[in-house]
């Protein structure tokens, strides 16, 4: 409705503004009013362009009003107020008729205008022979609802995971873990199924502590690492081994989580490990590569030191080597030239904020992302911190990162206790099911619906109430109106209606659902998932307040009480829609 509420908009006003406007489009911009007296939509483009028209913004406001009043098809009312807002009354019938197309749409009105991009989100990047803890949540879930976004929008989505599978670590892994590679071989034993990532976890913590203690284990761990990236078959061999061990139960999180990154989906460190000379070299023909102290650098004028001088960033060590930088330089040029995106989208812990600001300036500079052709928009999507009741970051009792692996699992668990409190008749196959959509959908949900640069406290039993702006309370409204249907002896999918209105909360339902497409909207160019999650959550709330006043099983006029399956049923699919964007199950029953 609001699309072609829009458009309408344009199509009347523009030719008032045009002579000193050059795009009178991007002023015309609906607002929902927090008071229906004040109507159902406003307008503040008098405010915004009485200052070129040389007008009071009041005296502007009233010429639109005229110009939009003739529109009875659309509007009630349109009124002009001090000091210079138009408010919008829509007619009953404009409403329904958008929610008939609204819900004939079988995209609801998600694809977007224009022409589509190709996308690169780039998220969880998880480190090989290290387990999942909670400081890898926010990046994997926060990334899976972009790409998800982006692709309901019509975007060609290519997921990256960017694993840190190369360098010093992976060196230091390979040094402690190769003697017992060959034990396993030669005792005829498969070491993909003989190690776990936990086993691998510990080699990789007794090989850090062995180098900061012995020079000749830290001298070992660079001459393992200087043959791998020579190419070494034997250290290449093994390193797969470990690579493919770890991503196992990496994959098993995953599919738990119901994040939809593959193994297609992999382009780490390794991927670009022989494209990181021919990246510095193109740094160097752009103009921009300077030696100083014999490495090579870029230094930039957005980025000062203490004393004013630019700061460098490091694309080539003195010795030769490469680091963080040179791996996501060539990830861009990659990214733009191989891929051919022109979004590129980075969702990292704010930590990295700086690292990604300076890579993305020399990206500028050297004049990668500037082809007219195709311009290149670079963006890092920072998150804060999982936090502890103690308001420090979620640790053990032991002072360790909390596995993900764990929280998963506590979380089904206690979620199977709610299931059984509330609905103990459930066949139990059912109870585990719910009790895991429930479990895993409250941990995924307590995150997205937290605005992503703040830090937020991790707490199981607010996360898990059935009241108030969580997963269970969404999906207890989702199973709700499936229960509605199933005790009316109706197909939950089945066509109902049409849309009638006669009730206050009738109509403002029907506005509601018709503003999934612009919480998604503004998700895909923000990047922030709370923006959909509140909407859920607004939607869930009037369903509830139209439930309480508009009676749909006990209604005895049979074309309102069609009318009322109507919105039960559209509120169930926008419902399930924008749970699935958020990649949290919509249960039928709880």
């Amino acid at each position: 409705m609001r699309k072609a509420l829009a458009e309408l908009i344009h199509a009347r006003l523009a030719p008032l503004v045009a002579e000193f406007v050059p795009n009178p489009r991007d002023f015309f911009e609906l607002q929902t009013t927090p008071d229906p007296a004040k109507g159902d939509f406003a307008l503040n483009a008098a405010m915004k362009l009485a200052k070129p028209a040389r007008t009071r913004p009041l005296d502007l406001a009233q010429k639109m009003v005229a110009a939009l009043a003739a529109e009875t098809a659309w509007f009630t009312k349109v009124e002009a107020v001090p000091p210079g807002f138009i408010n919008l009354f829509l007619t009953d019938e404009a409403i329904t008729r958008e929610l008939g197309r609204f819900a004939e749409d079988a995209e609801m009105g998600l694809r977007r205008d224009g022409r589509p991009e190709t996308v690169v989100v780039d998220y969880s990047s998880v480190n090989i022979a290290k387990q999942m803890h909670v400081g890898h949540l926010r990046s994997t879930i926060i990334g899976d609802v972009l790409a998800r976004v982006l692709s309901a929008r019509g975007d060609r989505v290519i997921r990256q995971n960017h694993l840190g599978d190369w360098g010093l670590p992976m060196a230091m892994v390979l040094w402690k873990a190769t003697p017992l590679l060959r034990d396993l071989e030669a005792k005829g034993l498969d070491p993909a199924r003989e190690l776990s990532l936990a086993q691998l976890e510990t080699l990789y913590r007794e090989a850090t502590r062995a180098c900061e203690a012995q020079p000749e284990a830290a001298a070992a761990c660079h001459d393992i690492l200087v043959r791998l990236q020579n190419g070494d078959a034997v250290l290449l061999q093994d390193w797969r081994t470990i690579t493919r061990l770890s991503m196992r139960e990496v994959y098993r999180l995953y599919e738990e989580l119901g994040v939809l990154l593959t193994q297609e989906d992999e382009a780490g460190e390794s991927h670009y490990r022989d494209s990181l000379a021919d990246t510095v070299r193109q740094i160097r023909e752009s103009g921009h590569l300077v030696e100083s102290r014999g490495a090579q650098c870029v230094f930039l004028e957005h980025f000062k030191a203490k004393d004013g001088s630019p700061l460098p960033v490091i694309v080539q060590k003195s010795d030769g080597g490469f680091n963080y930088e040179t791996f996501d330089l060539a990830a861009i040029l990659y990214r733009i030239h191989a891929l051919k995106a022109s979004r590129l989208i980075y969702v990292t812990d704010a930590r990295q904020a700086l690292h990604f600001a300076q890579v993305f300036d020399v990206a500028h500079v050297c004049g990668w992302t500037k082809d007219p052709g195709r311009p290149v928009t670079l963006e890092h999507v920072p998150f804060g911190s999982v936090l502890g009741e103690d308001n420090k970051p979620l640790k053990t009792r032991s002072g360790e990162n909390v596995k993900l692996a764990d929280l998963l699992a506590e979380a089904v668990e206690r979620a199977r206790a709610v299931v059984e409190e509330k609905n103990p008749d459930l066949p139990e196959e059912t109870k585990r099911q719910v009790a895991r959509m429930v479990g895993i959908g409250a941990i995924k949900y307590a995150d997205l619906s937290q605005n992503r640069n703040n830090d937020y406290v991790f707490s199981f039993p607010r996360m898990l109430a059935l009241q108030g702006n969580t997963a269970p309370y969404l999906q207890y409204a989702h199973a709700r109106i499936c229960s509605i249907f199933r005790k009316a002896g109706l197909p939950a999918d089945g066509a109902f209606g049409p849309p009638r209105l006669g009730h206050p909360a009738e109509r403002a339902l029907a506005l509601k659902l018709q503003e999934l497409p612009t919480a998604v909207a503004a998700v895909a160019a923000e990047l922030r998932p709370h923006t959909l999650c509140n909407y859920l959550y607004e939607l869930a709330t009037q369903f509830t307040s139209f439930y309480d006043q508009c009676p749909v099983l006990t209604c005895e006029d049979p074309a309102r009480k069609q009318a009322r399956f109507f919105l039960c049923r559209l509120t169930q699919r926008v419902l399930a829609r924008g749970l699935d964007l958020l990649g949290i199950d919509a249960p039928r029953e709880m």
